[in-house]
């Protein structure tokens, strides 16, 4: 059986073994919180040297093993500037395990991204927000010399899959365009989400990033052209209702739910070993990782909801959201598989 399939009769198994009983079937493991960028919009990042071991992720690994664990991902701050990285997707796949990973590509170039190849990375996320850089954000590693050639070679040498994440804040509508027509011309899979204020306030629509009632008309522009982008046919995989639901988030109407505890084992690691409520937070909840069983897996979940309850109304995470529409939009989440497949195809070919 090769490592592909081995992978995906793994996740498969442990999807319908999730149904069953408490699992963790999605572990999002963040080695480290520091980051080698200072975007404007980012406060998920702190300069605590701490970082995880890769004994420790071992450890960790072997743990999620017997959770039931499908997938590990590996977010940050930045992982890429972790060194463990390599030898930990290694592990992954030599433990049947997907492995997905979200970098700002800063670190991306042909060395880099042949070692993750070979370590057999499945799925990587890069945070592009423009092609040229800007006082807010400096992330257009995708667009600069040969990486695009270099991750195309990935993917048709490894099998690596790889996507572009984009931030949609108030002053960078036009690298927003830019970036949906290089996603377009070049075939490429862009995800792209609202910027997330920071949950504790102390942030104002007026510093040129964050949305406030006051930009709709700002917003209805936007809106209108991603949406006519995605019915001609261009690779946005968020769900139309995402764009258009800003207004209503910005009221403060209550026409979601972040299901992210009733989601299928979806539990974060932090460089420390303790769970993290949410990737959009800093926290550290009383619970250790290594000690993790059917019992806390539950007691976890009820945590989990009360937080979210909290939450909820001030956030509006594209990953959140369409966790939560795809859930309740069977259909939707299947033409996005198909979707996602063909596209995989195309840039095989």
């Amino acid at each position: 059986m090769s490592s592909k399939v081995g992978k995906f009769v793994n996740l498969y198994t442990a999807y319908i073994a999730s149904h069953f009983r408490p699992s963790a079937l999605s572990v999002r493991m963040i080695p480290t919180d520091r980051c080698n960028l200072n975007c404007g919009y980012c406060w998920q990042k702190r300069n605590d040297p701490r970082e995880m071991s890769i004994s420790e992720f071992n450890a960790y690994l072997a743990k999620a093993k017997k959770l039931g664990v499908g997938i590990i991902t590996f977010l940050g701050g930045e992982p890429m500037i972790w060194l463990g990285l390599y030898d930990a997707i290694s592990s992954c796949t030599r433990a049947n395990v997907l492995t997905d990973l979200t970098t700002n590509g800063t670190l991306l170039n042909a060395a880099t991204i042949e070692q993750l190849g070979q370590a057999g990375l499945d799925y990587l996320n890069i945070s592009v927000d423009g092609i040229e850089p800007t006082a807010v954000s400096s992330k257009n590693s995708i667009v600069r010399g040969d990486t695009l050639s270099l991750l195309k070679q990935a993917r048709r040498k490894h099998g690596m899959h790889f996507r572009i994440n984009s931030v949609i804040y108030k002053n960078n509508f036009e690298q927003v365009k830019a970036m949906i027509e290089f996603a377009r011309q070049h075939n490429v899979q862009i995800s792209l989400g609202y910027v997330v204020p920071p949950f504790e306030g102390g942030h104002s629509s007026d510093d040129g990033i964050y949305f406030g009632l006051k930009d709709e008309k700002l917003l209805k522009e936007i809106v209108d052209y991603i949406i006519a982008k995605r019915r001609q046919g261009y690779p946005i995989i968020d769900p139309e209702e995402y764009f258009t639901g800003i207004f209503r988030f910005l009221r403060r109407e209550k026409f979601w739910d972040c299901n992210y505890p009733k989601r299928y084992g979806w539990v974060n690691v932090t460089p420390s070993g303790k769970v993290r409520s949410c990737t959009k937070k800093m926290d550290e909840l009383d619970y250790d990782f290594l000690d993790l069983d059917g019992a806390r897996l539950k007691s976890l979940r009820e945590v989990l909801a009360g937080k979210v309850a909290k939450c909820n109304p001030h956030c509006y995470s594209n990953c959140a959201f369409d966790s939560h529409f795809y859930t309740h939009n069977k259909l939707a989440f299947l033409k996005k598989i198909i979707d996602r497949m063909a596209n995989n195809r195309r840039m095989k070919d």
